[in-house]
């Protein structure tokens, strides 16, 4: 949560939207259309601002090549061809640190410091331990988890200053963040759909767009979640 610290969402009207959709969700926190508006709110907010701004395709596209390169070469020829053979022996959070240095050198923004954030948590709900276990998933896989832990920590980042100023709910942190994500996950885990690109190169131009369009689909997806709910009603 070190990136939220003293961080301040812009003042256009998605942003003041966002964090109004945010103040009644903590009011009525165990509340699932509160927090689905509170995503859509946000996701709407962040597309009008800075998806289209965020390194987040040129982090992914790299990793994804990686990825792809280890399921046909192997993890270890793969690393060498990138010059990591200096992190083979290692594991667990000292191999996450290595990559996240590698593919996601800078940290200078906030954008950059979600995505590191997210990366690490992408490494760990795939069970990354060593390099081998790269040969066990597929490029796909990979985007899908890095998309939805993106933006887990997109809405912590932009809010957690906002919840914790509620003494109540301040107390039941955890739990709200736990929702939140799990309505983020579940959405678009059920409306992702990624076409298996055989050698693409993920970080050319090709490559690049196609990234940044699953991203937008998903940000797309997410904004229709308060649809959802009034149509239920």
């Amino acid at each position: 949560m070190g990136t939220s610290k003293g961080y301040i969402p812009p003042k256009n009207e998605q942003w003041r939207q966002a964090k109004g959709a945010v103040t009644r969700m903590m009011k009525d926190s165990r509340g699932s259309a509160g927090i689905s508006k509170a995503i859509s709110k946000y996701a709407d907010a962040y597309m009008s601002t800075h998806l289209g701004k965020s390194n987040i395709s040129i982090v992914a596209g790299g990793l994804m090549n990686f990825i792809s390169a280890a399921n046909k070469y192997g993890a270890e020829n793969a690393a060498k061809n990138i010059g990591l053979d200096s992190l083979l022996d290692k594991n667990g959070n000292e191999l996450y640190k290595g990559l996240i240095d590698y593919f996601a050198r800078d940290f200078s923004t906030t954008d950059m410091q979600i995505i590191r954030e997210s990366l690490s948590e992408t490494l760990k709900r795939l069970d990354i331990e060593t390099f081998k276990d790269f040969e066990q998933i597929n490029s796909e896989e990979f985007l899908t988890e890095f998309i939805i832990q993106f933006a887990i920590k997109n809405f912590e980042t932009c809010f957690a200053e906002k919840i914790f100023t509620n003494s109540e709910l301040s107390k039941d942190y955890d739990r709200v963040m736990d929702d939140v994500s799990s309505a983020i996950e579940n959405r678009i885990m059920a409306d992702i759909q990624l076409e298996k690109k055989l050698d693409l190169d993920y970080t050319s131009k090709e490559g690049q767009e196609y990234i940044s369009a699953i991203c937008k689909e998903c940000y797309a997806d997410l904004k229709k979640m308060e649809g959802l709910y009034e149509s239920m009603d």
